[in-house]
This record gives C-alpha cells, sequence and structure tokens, in this order.
C-alpha cells in the first residue's frame, strides 16, 4: 500500500478532510501531493501529520524509496543566510529554484520571504522588497514566532528610510520595538541579522533624540554572543554608545573614551573607513584629544 493510499484512508476514517489535516502544519497542497502523488514533505512536517492522524513513522516509512532528509531544507536555507549576509548573490536564484515551498514549515516560509525581502532591498528592488517582508508578515500565525516579524518590520523601516518617509520608519520600528524582549538568537548565522537590526534601531531612536531607548538596545548589542563579541556593527555600536553619553554633561568620561577607543579599534579591524571619519569628526567637534581604555 503506497504512503498515499494509507494517509487519505486514515483521514478519512477519522472523518478529516485535507483542510483538517493541513491546518497549522502546512498547506492543502502539500497533503495533495502525498495523497494523490505519493510525493513526501520533509521529516518534520510528516511528524506532525502522522501524530494527527495518531500513525507512526514505522506506519509509513516503507512507502518511501528513501524519506526525506530534515536537514536538507534547513541547509539551503542557511546557505541562502551566509550569501546574503557576504552579498554573494551569485547562486541565490537557483538555490531557491531548488526549494519545494510547500514542504516548508511555517517558519521556514517566513525565513525564506525574509531572505527574498533581503535579497530584493539590497539590490534596489524596494517594492518587491516590500511585498516580501509584508508576505513573511502573513504567514506568521504563531504568536511564539516573533523573530522573522521582528526582522521585517526592520526591513520595512529600512525601506521606507530610504525613501525619506518618516513617519511609515517609526511606524515600523516602533513595532519591531515591542518584541526587542522576546528574541532569542541562539544561532550564530541568525545573530547577524539581529545585530544588524539592532544597530538600525538603536540610530533610530538616537535620531529621535530618545536617548534612553538608543542606551538600552546598545547594550543589548553589546552583549556577547556565545562568550564574544561580533566584530560586524560592534564599531558603530560603540559610536553610538560614545554619541549618546556625550549628549550628557554629567557622563563619566571614562566610559565615554573607552567606547571611543573602542569603536576606533573595531572600525579599523573592519576596515570602516566611513565610519574613522565620524569618529574623527566627534572627537573634533567636542575636542576630544586623548583616549583611554578601562582597565
Amino acid at each position: 500500500m503506497f504512503i498515499g493510499s494509507k494517509f487519505k484512508s486514515t483521514r478519512i476514517k477519522l472523518n478529516m478532510n485535507q483542510s483538517d489535516l493541513s491546518k497549522g502544519i502546512c498547506t492543502q497542497a502539500v497533503i495533495s501531493k502525498l495523497e494523490n502523488q505519493n510525493t513526501p514533505p520533509s521529516i518534520d512536517i510528516l511528524i506532525q501529520l502522522c501524530q494527527r492522524l495518531q500513525l507512526t513513522l514505522n506506519d509509513v516509512y516503507s512507502e518511501f524509496s528513501k524519506l526525506p532528509s530534515k536537514n536538507l531544507i534547513s541547509d539551503k536555507i542557511d546557505e541562502m543566510d551566509q550569501k546574503i549576509q557576504s552579498k554573494d548573490f551569485s547562486s541565490i536564484t537557483e538555490i531557491i529554484s531548488s526549494i519545494d515551498q510547500d514542504n516548508l514549515s511555517g517558519e521556514q516560509i517566513a525565513h525564506l520571504h525574509f531572505q527574498l525581502g533581503k535579497v530584493a532591498a539590497l539590490n534596489h528592488n524596494f517594492d518587491e522588497a516590500i511585498f516580501q517582508y509584508n508576505y513573511s508578515l502573513q504567514v506568521i500565525n504563531n504568536r511564539t514566532i516573533v523573530f522573522w516579524k521582528f526582522l521585517s518590520y526592520i526591513g520595512l523601516a529600512n525601506i521606507y528610510e530610504s525613501k525619506q518617509a518618516h513617519d511609515k520608519v517609526a511606524y515600523y520600528y516602533q513595532l519591531a520595538y515591542k518584541y526587542i524582549n522576546e528574541i532569542d538568537s541562539k544561532q550564530d548565522i541568525l545573530y547577524f541579522y539581529f545585530l544588524e537590526a539592532i544597530n538600525s534601531l538603536a540610530q533610530f531612536y538616537f535620531n529621535e533624540k530618545n536617548f534612553d531607548k538608543c542606551s538600552a538596545l546598545i547594550q543589548i548589542g553589546l552583549k556577547p554572543h556565545n562568550g564574544y563579541l561580533s566584530a560586524k556593527f560592534t564599531d558603530n555600536l560603540y559610536y553610538l554608545s560614545a554619541s549618546t553619553a556625550l549628549q550628557n554633561p554629567e557622563a563619566d568620561k571614562t566610559t565615554l573614551s573607552h567606547d571611543l577607543t573602542m569603536a576606533i579599534a573595531f572600525a579599523d579591524y573592519n576596515k570602516n573607513q566611513f565610519l574613522l571619519d565620524k569618529i574623527n569628526q566627534l572627537m573634533q567637534q567636542y575636542n576630544i584629544r586623548e583616549l583611554k581604555i578601562k582597565p
């Protein structure tokens, strides 16, 4: 007996339609392919469907010539993250075309469309980026999945910044800020996105002269991740920290000096000449001639 027949007969016995079976797990198209074409979904989706039908993998395993790899799709999505973060778009189209979106979980769909939005934004295709970020937001119906919601709001704010649409910028940054204490990015590859977003959000609140929120975000961004600081974006966070301190005449001078020194060190490491020039201008503006790092 083929796997499709097994699923279909069990579903009918339980008086479930395809929509009932797929709800909250996958699309109805996945069920249709599984039952009518014997096309297996990813293993995590398969397990959830089996649980809903009170089946075990042993009931269906022999019907597959090869059980799908749980990590195959995740590996492709991770590869796209790496390429996006290094701005290497050479094979992204090929990777995307090789992913069957019908086999993705809700979180994977949100992740993928965030990636598509990011690629479009980096290529200045802002209309496409807005569509993809909104698509990512729409597929997230689980309140526990806030990471991609947070990043999509930041992505939309970034786009409207480039369009100088301040009201929309503020709207999306404020939406993103609501989730800041719910984000837990343990994976290094995702932490890049998180730290990039923290930078954007902190810069926004600095520009708005909301220095309390800016400082709180800086502290989150400068908190060691898995025991170390990421060089990327840390230079700008230290620069923002120093810039924020300079708004307070009573700020600790030693801390200010430390932040500027760290900003210079990380900017030099990152070969971020643009930021080094900004730091130099800031020091000249405030007549800062000597720097000391904390012991």
